[in-house]
């Protein structure tokens, strides 16, 4: 029971829950220490109470929510690293909302897709059921019966082995396509950052999506940074626990190497090519008239906005797309069975 306990972790909308009631002890004055044992115990009857547990304890000997999580299986890494920033700036409870609010939004993404993929593949499987049925034993039975009566020609033959080695071509390709999409599932459990390394590779959106969201975690935390007061080059070191991706640590690391040899701000952040230019060019603005904070935060929300946008687009399209590809399916797969119906009732006739 314990290590299976131990394994559980928390879905988006968990997460982003309990982000909110750490929010709340904060807005409160609770200690956090205090805070967490009632939180902890609010959680006696989940999966997740002997983890909680361990965390409430952790929290009481350090006093550090991020030593509390920092080894706990339930958050994601991006939710622990966050955490530490917060706490390092003073900024927690802000980081608490900010990850509230991001986890809600993800939760109600993925709700989004599931709604859109759900259908079309549930039809896809059953239809598929049906013509293997079809194809294997009822078929068959057909043209022994009428071969046994003589009445089979060499045209009507030919007609029915066409047609059903049409719909055992459509039954390999959804086996097919079905072991791939398992495949890729695991392979995604066991490499993650290859995997989804392979997916931004293979679709293009999805990099975009990923740029996106590189330029508005980037842009959410330097707003807390430099508001409290950090210097920018120490800010940057902070940085690269909080991107999980090989391709937002580069832009991060350009960055960084900029600064260091005495490069400005803007210009270290166009160099890296984190923001798109015509926001880069605000960037140059805010810094010159000393508002650099206030014009990361703007980036922020329009990145977000921009993103949720985009997001919703792509789901809008999952589908129609999906819908389409079904529609061929099945007439591919209609036809398949019709042709041998067809041999057999021009047989008969």
């Amino acid at each position: 029971m314990k290590s299976k306990q131990k394994r559980a972790w928390m879905t988006p909308s968990e997460v982003s829950l309990f982000c909110q009631q750490v929010e709340l002890l904060l807005q409160s004055g609770i200690p956090l220490y205090e805070g967490m044992r009632s939180l902890a115990d609010n959680y006696q009857s989940t999966p997740y109470r002997e983890a909680l547990t361990e965390l409430a304890q952790k929290v009481d000997e350090t006093g550090s929510l991020y030593e509390g999580m920092r080894e706990s299986p339930l958050f994601p890494a991006y939710v622990r690293e966050m955490v530490r920033l917060g706490e390092r700036l003073g900024e927690l409870e802000n980081v608490c909302h900010g990850l509230a609010t991001y986890y809600e939004r993800e939760d109600n993404i993925r709700k989004a897709i599931r709604n859109a993929v759900t259908y079309p593949l549930v039809l896809i499987a059953m239809m598929a059921c049906v013509i293997a049925v079809l194809m294997t034993r009822v078929l068959p039975i057909f043209r022994q019966v009428l071969g046994e009566m003589g009445e089979v020609t060499w045209e009507s033959g030919s007609l029915a082995s066409l047609g059903m080695g049409l719909g055992y071509g459509v039954l390999a390709v959804l086996g097919v396509l079905i072991l791939c999409l398992l495949g890729l599932l695991v392979w995604y459990r066991a490499r993650r950052e290859q995997a989804e390394a392979f997916v931004y590779r293979v679709f293009p959106p999805l990099r975009r999506l990923r740029a996106m969201l590189t330029a508005a975690r980037f842009a959410n935390i330097m707003e807390m940074m430099l508001r409290s007061g950090f210097p920018l080059v120490e800010s940057m070191e902070l940085l690269d626990s909080v991107f999980p991706d090989a391709e937002s640590r580069r832009k991060i690391e350009t960055c960084r190497n900029a600064l260091a040899t005495g490069t400005p701000f803007p210009e270290a952040v166009e160099q890296a090519g984190i923001f798109d230019p015509l926001y880069s060019k605000m960037v140059r603005l805010g810094f010159a008239a000393g508002k650099t904070d206030a014009v990361m935060d703007k980036l922020s929300q329009v990145y977000e906005t921009e993103m949720d946008d985009r997001i919703g687009h792509l789901v809008s399209l999952i589908e129609p797309t999906l819908v389409t590809v079904l529609s061929l399916i099945i007439g591919a797969i209609l036809l398949a069975v019709m042709l041998p119906l067809a041999s057999i009732l021009t047989t008969i006739a």
